[in-house]
């Protein structure tokens, strides 16, 4: 066990372990002054904030500061604030068991480094340092070929990264893809998708995938269909909603309407016709359900934990494994 100090992020950016480094601009009360007071060449525990429950994650990536220095940096609102610039390198993975406040700032007498490496066939794994998720997609050629890719951006190098495992015969196609955006979701939100973070953003996901069928039938508003959290679904339901969006509004507009009564009337015209082609029921809960599974291809039925290991165990750890 270590003692170490522990600096939250809400962005979810964590520097890959084992040498990566990352630049940031740290605000003062943001981590900036628990960067200078810890000071260059001395590490830091940098854990995932979470913003909806407004809890530290305990797990994060040990940084060790290589470089930092005190500038100036405008807001939106045209205000100065003092900022603090760090070059950080990450070293290990680490959990930290209990918190207590030094100052202003996070302190753990009992850091613990982690090898997820090593814990990864009882504990599986996908690590979100080091890269940003961005999309993914989830293709459906059989039962037994269901391949899953998430991509994103290597925060060092500025290129494309991606990770892909085939899910065929553990789960089905609907289910594949609510799992996609939740490993998505997870990585975003702790900066690491396990078992049990897996389980919580596949809960959250598919609530706001409901809500937004919901909003968009109660509303007409084709244009908040799959919108989360986590970013926009590309499924059957919302590219059909576009589509048809964008086609009926040009219509309107040609025929001399205005752009107000264009777009009121294609809303109203793209959701009659997508409930019809789908056969969604009058029932709210029930057509909420219809078309999260017939026009989204999501499921939102909870899966086992032993289910969430074997999906995360046919990933890589990362996307340089």
């Amino acid at each position: 066990m270590q003692q170490m100090f522990i600096m939250p992020v809400a962005n979810g950016i964590l520097p890959r372990p084992h040498g990566g480094r990352i630049v940031g601009m740290f605000i003062l009360e943001q981590g900036g002054q628990i960067l200078h007071d810890v000071g260059v060449g001395h590490d830091v525990l940098i854990c995932p904030w979470i913003v909806d429950s407004e809890t530290l994650y305990p797990v994060g990536v040990i940084a060790r500061i290589m470089d930092i220095s005190a500038q100036m940096a405008i807001s939106d609102d045209g205000i100065e604030l003092p900022v603090m610039m760090a070059e950080l390198e990450g070293r290990d993975w680490a959990r930290w068991y209990s918190l207590k406040t030094v100052g202003a700032s996070l302190f753990s007498a009992d850091v613990e480094r982690l090898d997820f490496k090593k814990l990864r066939k009882e504990y599986p794994s996908i690590s979100g340092a080091g890269w940003v998720p961005a999309g993914g997609y989830t293709e459906f050629r059989a039962k037994t070929d269901i391949p899953v890719t998430i991509y994103g951006t290597d925060l060092e190098s500025g290129a494309e990264v991606s990770i892909k495992a085939n899910l065929g015969g553990l789960v089905q196609q609907e289910q594949a893809h609510t799992l996609e955006h939740a490993i998505i979701r997870a990585l975003k939100t702790y900066g690491l998708c396990t078992a049990r973070t897996l389980l919580e953003s596949m809960t959250k996901e598919t609530t706001e995938l409901k809500r937004s069928v919901e909003a968009s039938i109660k509303y007409n508003l084709p244009e908040v269909l799959g919108i989360t959290a986590s970013g926009a679904c590309g499924n059957p339901m919302t590219n059909l909603a576009q589509f048809y969006l964008a086609k009926t509004f040009v219509s309107n507009v040609s025929a001399g309407k205005s752009l107000t009564e264009s777009l009121t009337k294609a809303r109203r015209s793209t959701m009659s016709r997508l409930t019809g082609e789908l056969g969604l029921t009058m029932q709210p809960d029930v057509r909420v359900l219809q078309g999260l599974k017939k026009g989204m291809s999501h499921d939102d039925t909870p899966l086992k934990v032993e289910i969430c290991k074997k999906v995360i165990g046919r990933f890589p750890i990362d996307p340089w494994e």
